[in-house]
């Protein structure tokens, strides 16, 4: 999936998966760096509920495994605090059932 951000602007993408499951990503910006939040958000959650994979500023990219901490969406929000477009490219692969950019 391919993001592209305007200068000051964020976009989020979420991978539906099951608690336990694990995916195998890799994202990286062209066009400068991000600032970025991995998390997740389970299923009804409550107000204000916040569950962080990692975050990071002014980054190029970024790869690892995330495994779902309980059922739900987990994924990416990046930001671009540039004053140029931004291009984030991110790669997935494993055990989740559906992607979407959701911001």
């Amino acid at each position: 999936m391919t993001v592209t951000l305007k200068p000051g602007q964020g976009a989020e993408v979420k991978l539906t998966m099951n608690k336990d499951s694990r995916v195998r990503y890799e994202w990286a910006s062209a066009g400068g760096p991000v600032n970025f939040d991995t998390h997740g958000d389970p299923y009804d959650a409550p107000k204000n509920f916040y569950h962080g994979y990692g975050k990071g500023r002014n980054e190029l990219g970024n790869q690892g495994d995330l495994v779902a901490a309980f059922d739900g969406k987990h994924g990416w929000f990046w930001r671009n605090r540039s004053g140029f477009d931004v291009t984030v490219t991110l790669k997935t692969q494993g055990d989740y059932t559906k992607i979407e950019r959701v911001l």
